[in-house]
């Protein structure tokens, strides 16, 4: 099977774990005998090295890898003007680089992860080809930039044929000239006044998220849950293996640094511990993000006296994580967003590291898993009353972990969710030959694809 992936980023240029995943399967796919092509943006590519790409694309552990579509939302964005023509032009030759790609490697299923950021002109164009497509979902970009029935992008453009921008008194003749360049576009094959939302299947990584997108008035004909997983022979350590604890206890965050992730939260929470308590805690931080709030929470940390106790460790490799959990004792996910289901966790979890979560959005799915000790979003308080439990009574952070690890072995393994999605996508497929054996081929698109 040819399977085009698209996705806004993928490593080692990347933000958190949906890109994570996407790689994780992308790989997985491949060396179960598929043809993965991934078509990305090209954000984090040094520029000097993008000229290079364009030649010669990228192969990474065996999945080619096609870093050359435009990315509308993460920085550093040129300055142009007019922004929206600017912008208009880069869509429309994403477009083009689509049907590139498309009439090359002849997909049998486009698979879209997070468009978030990316051009969504591409989202109606393999339905309009009798190419089937499937969503994987872990975020709430559909919600925030796409809507029910794909309102966001036509607005955008119905503003820039209908000449509604600009200087008011120029508006008649951005008119004309939107007009005649829609024409041309149109005849191009290009739809840019009507996104119909409708892939043929989406996959949810829980039924948060599904739910989330049936309260904003987003529902699919076709969709299911498929709980992300993480691979075992890569984070998985026995319990036994692990060092008893010394009356000491090794915190971790993972994540990116902003403030719906909550490491203020924990921040916070340490200054309330008594000095017995926090004498036998230390805190490390992995990860980076929007730099005004990584300045506030460091003053935090110099306002409340803990230098001694919290350690910033930046962005590290996702291949240095598994380290860094059979290195600690306790990770604290205290997320306030709408999370999908969070890779950290189950990482931790499986790696034999207790978890304490605020459960926000999916994450609660995993807490409820494996039954643990939960603190409302933002409430520092409450954190700080687990934690001197933690401190006082070791034994509970085993059993955290003990239960943990177990329900990342039941329900969260790598294994079990290829399982799954492999069969989603053979099924899609199947349907997919079917249908054309049934009279219903492929439509024509103007560069040629059959």
């Amino acid at each position: 099977m040819k399977i085009l992936v698209v996705t806004n980023l993928y490593p080692p240029y990347y933000h958190g774990g949906y890109e994570v995943r996407c790689a994780q399967m992308a790989e997985a796919l491949q060396s179960a005998g598929h043809t993965i092509r991934v078509l990305t943006s090209d954000y984090g590519v040094p520029p000097g090295q993008l000229r290079k790409l364009e030649s010669q694309p990228e192969e990474r552990n065996g999945v080619a890898v096609q870093r050359s579509l435009n990315q509308y939302l993460y920085p550093p964005q040129p300055l142009a003007r007019p922004w929206r023509v600017h912008q208009a032009r880069r869509e429309l030759a994403d477009v083009e680089e689509f049907i590139r790609v498309v009439t090359a490697f002849q997909p049998d299923i486009v698979n879209w992860w997070s468009m978030y950021g990316l051009s969504k002109l591409l989202l109606p164009l393999p339905p309009h080809w009798g190419i089937p497509d499937v969503h994987w979902i872990e975020h709430w970009w559909m919600i925030a930039e796409y809507s029910p029935q794909g309102d966001d992008p036509a607005a955008f453009w119905g503003a820039l044929w209908d000449g509604r921008w600009g200087p008011r008194a120029a508006r008649p003749v951005l008119r004309l000239i939107g007009r005649k360049w829609e024409r041309r576009v149109q005849r191009e094959g290009i739809p840019t006044r009507e996104f119909p939302n409708r892939p043929r299947h989406v996959c949810f990584v829980s039924e948060h998220m599904r739910r989330l997108h049936r309260e904003a008035g987003i529902e699919f004909a076709s969709s299911e849950i498929i709980h992300g997983g993480v691979p075992e022979n890569q984070f998985y350590r026995a319990l036994a293996a692990r060092p008893s604890l010394d009356g000491s206890l090794r915190m971790l965050y993972v994540g990116q640094l902003s403030p719906d992730r909550g490491l203020h939260t924990v921040i916070e929470a340490l200054g309330q511990l008594g000095s017995g308590s926090i004498s036998g805690i230390a805190l490390s931080v992995a990860g980076e993000g929007q730099p005004e709030y990584e300045r506030r929470v460091k003053k935090q940390v110099e306002t409340l006296r803990l230098s001694k106790r919290v350690t910033f460790l930046g962005k590290l490799p996702h291949g240095d994580m598994a380290r860094l959990y059979g290195d600690h004792d306790l990770l604290v996910f205290p997320s306030m967003r709408d999370e999908g289901l969070p890779l950290t966790m189950v990482e931790a979890m499986l790696a034999g590291c207790a978890v304490i979560t605020t459960g926000s959005g999916g994450a609660i799915e995993v807490a409820t898993a494996a039954n643990l000790p939960l603190f409302r979003k933002g409430d520092a308080t409450a954190l700080s009353k687990i934690l001197e439990i933690m401190v006082a009574h070791p034994e509970e952070v085993l059993d955290v972990a003990s239960r943990g690890q177990a329900a990342a072995l039941r329900d969260f393994t790598f294994d079990h969710m290829m399982e799954r999605w492999l069969a989603t996508l053979d099924r899609i497929r199947g349907e997919s030959l079917s249908e054309r054996g049934a009279g219903s081929p492929r439509r024509r698109m103007a560069s040629g694809l059959p």
